[in-house]
């Protein structure tokens, strides 16, 4: 697995199936999946969205959607390997995040001190705010 420009910072698994591995380098995640012919190997997709370094990746618990928080100050939400929702509110930029092992809280850290939750609204609304 190659192709990233810069020094690999995060990396995360899925907890199910298929099995994925993200990886965070500046700006952009690339998504690994392990192909089931050996030869193939690992394919990855790339996702692009943040405009500064990546701080932090996610998965969400039991699922293969991904969270992922950057010094722009914005986490987005990624599902199936497509921009799903943009949460925002550090104004310095975000230092990390973490899931709810139920996975319906989602709490970040910001640069500048503060601590920010959201939570799953009502199906297909994202995410909101506590």
């Amino acid at each position: 697995m190659r192709g990233f420009s810069g020094k690999v910072r995060q990396l995360a698994w899925s907890e199910t199936q298929p099995l994925l591995l993200a990886c965070s380098s500046a700006e952009s995640i690339v998504v690994w999946e392990k192909h089931s012919d050996v030869a193939v190997g690992w394919e990855g997709r790339v996702l692009e969205g943040h405009l500064e370094s990546i701080q932090s990746i996610q998965f969400l618990p039991n699922s293969l959607s991904l969270a992922s928080a950057a010094a722009d100050g914005q986490i987005c939400f990624w599902q199936k390997s497509k921009l799903a929702q943009i949460l925002e509110g550090a104004s310095q930029g975000f230092s990390c995040l973490a899931w709810h092992p139920q996975g319906n809280l989602l709490a970040a850290g910001g640069q500048n001190g503060e601590l920010l939750v959201w939570t799953n609204a009502a199906r297909g609304e994202g995410f909101r705010k506590r």
